[in-house]
This record gives structure tokens, sequence and C-alpha cells, in this order.
């Protein structure tokens, strides 16, 4: 059975990739195809050639989807990522899926604490894609959940439903979805076995030389705290000023009590510990 590092960026993940090694290494990167969320980029990394690199990448496997953009995450995860190939001196296989404008007009609806649809289909479904389609099924998956983190492996899935193809139906005069259910991965919590907790990671990065985003996952994620939203608008304005025009179009909000634009407007909390990312519960997103 292949092994799989599921990588998302974060320390965690990344600490796994440095002491772990597997067959395969696979980062999937959620999209905005939106040029203006990238308005800062250039001006900000001042790396003219990283928009082509990362296309570089994600042509190998993913040339089904749009040239990449921008990102609703850190854009110093693109370097983060980069750096981090070179330290393990392993490929590490770049993936993307839907991007953020195809899947609320899909959803008809914005992710929120009811609605948690955005890492199974931008993340999940395009790890599973490329490993339907290039790997063998299933696959024993390593995934970022330390000893301090127990209730996230209980959540841990190993099947996944998917449209196997279509059927016409000549009565109506319509096609029918055809889906099949299948296991994919099995699950392997290396830091859990072994002990490790988040001081043990920030201990393992203080000597590298690699720097990652300081708050991890996607800068609009509804998990944040509004006042890490609303120090990420002084961060990153471009995709946060992104996200809150996708609540105005959609008549949506992220957070249930503040919308993207009243939470721009808030003062900043100076005792507020910033960057500490957001814990998804879907089984990809880690500190």
């Amino acid at each position: 059975m292949i092994t799989v590092n599921s990588l998302s960026g974060g320390k965690t993940s990344s600490f796994i990739a440095a002491n772990y090694p597997a067959d395969l290494d696979i980062f999937a990167l959620c999209c905005i195809d939106d040029h203006n969320a990238n308005a800062h980029f250039r001006q900000r990394y001042k790396d003219e050639k990283m928009i082509q690199r990362v296309n570089d990448k994600l042509q190998k496997y993913c040339s089904q989807w749009p040239e990449f953009v921008a990102t609703s995450e850190d854009p110093q995860i693109l370097w983060t990522m980069f750096d981090l190939e070179q330290m393990i001196g392993r490929e590490i296989i770049w993936v993307r899926g839907i991007g953020w404008e195809q899947m609320l007009s899909y959803k008809k609806a914005i992710p929120n604490m009811s609605k948690r649809f955005c890492t199974t289909m931008m993340k999940m479904q395009a790890i599973f894609d490329v490993l339907l389609m290039y790997f063998e099924l299933p696959v024993q998956m390593r995934i970022g959940y330390r000893w301090d983190e127990l209730e996230r492996a209980a959540r841990f899935t190993e099947t996944w439903k998917y449209a196997t193809h279509c059927e016409y139906r000549p009565k109506s005069n319509t096609w029918i979805h055809r889906w099949k259910e299948i296991d994919w991965r099995t699950g392997e919590f290396l830091l859990v076995d072994d002990k490790i907790i988040h001081h043990h990671i920030q201990e393992f990065w203080k000597d590298k030389s690699i720097e990652f985003p300081i708050d991890s996952n996607c800068l609009n994620c509804f998990w944040k705290q509004e006042q890490q939203l609303r120090k990420n608008f002084e961060l990153h304005p471009p995709i946060m000023y992104w996200a809150a025009i996708q609540e105005e179009l959609m008549g949506r909000t992220f957070k249930d009590k503040n919308s993207m634009l009243d939470i721009s407007n808030m003062g900043i909390q100076l005792d507020f510990i910033f960057g500490t990312g957001s814990g998804c519960q879907a089984g990809f997103c880690t500190n």
C-alpha cells in the first residue's frame, strides 16, 4: 500500500514530511480564480516568477483546472512548500481542485459553521482525484494530528463517494449520475503514536530556515475568530476584500454574526494572540 503524507503548509504536517518519509507527499492548494485577489502579491513578495513556478507544479497533475492566479491562503505558503521540498529532498506533488468562485456558484452558498463543504471540495477531492487517476487506491495516509489533538483523529474517514458514470433516461430525456463509495485511504497517525505535541513541533522548527505563514489555512476561514480575520484585513487586504465581495454577491456570510465588511471595521484587540490558524474538522487543515 502506498504511503502518503498529506501536507497543509503548516508546521505540523511539514514536521511529518521532514521526519517520516513517504512514497508520496501531496499538497493541495486552495485557489481563487480572480486576479484581483493577488493585487498585493508582486509588490509584497517581489518574486515575478513565483506564479509561473506554481503553475508548473500544478500543470503536472491538474492541467484540467484553470491557471493559478491567486490563493485564499497566505501567499507565503508558496515559498514554504518549495523550501520544504528542498529540505526533505523529495518531490512534493501540488494539486488543486475547484476554485472558490466556481464552488460558490455550484453550491449556491457560502461555507460556514452549518455548511462545511469547502475543504472537502477544494482539498480532499483534489487529493482523491490525483490518487485515483495516477496511483493506486487505497493508500495509507499520514495526517498531521498531534497527540494533543486526539479528538480530531476520531473524525477521520476512510471512504469516498464519487460519480463513476452517467446514464441516459430516454423517457424523461435526462441524464443521471451513478455513484459508488470506495475505500480510498487508511489513517496513520504517527504523531499520536509517538506522543508528539505542539511544543515538540515548535522546538523542531526553531533552528530551521523555512518561513511559515503567520496564519495558516484560508485567511477568510469561518473557523477563525473575528479578531484574526480583522488582522488578516491588514496583512492581506485583497484576499479579505475578495471574500467580502463574495458575501455581498451571495447574500450570505462566512461568520454567523458579522459580515467580512463588519469585521474589517472592528478595532484590533491588543491582547489577542494572532496567528493561531484554524483546525478544520473536515480532516485536512492543520495548524
